[in-house]
């Protein structure tokens, strides 16, 4: 992530492309716990993630 967004330009953009792909290899588990705790909302989202992967 760092380096999508040391690229410039779009670097909102860049950074969630590159952050979706890392998401598709590492999953949930390969997010650092102290980043999931700074997400706003994380408490309301991850019941639905866990309700979406029960569901595939």
């Amino acid at each position: 992530m760092r380096a999508a967004i040391s690229f410039g330009n779009d670097t909102d953009t860049t950074a969630a492309v590159a952050c979706g792909l890392a998401g598709i290899k590492y999953g949930i588990n390969g997010i650092p716990v102290r980043w999931l705790e700074r997400l706003r909302g994380y408490e309301i989202v991850e019941p639905l993630l866990a309700l979406l992967a029960r569901m595939r």
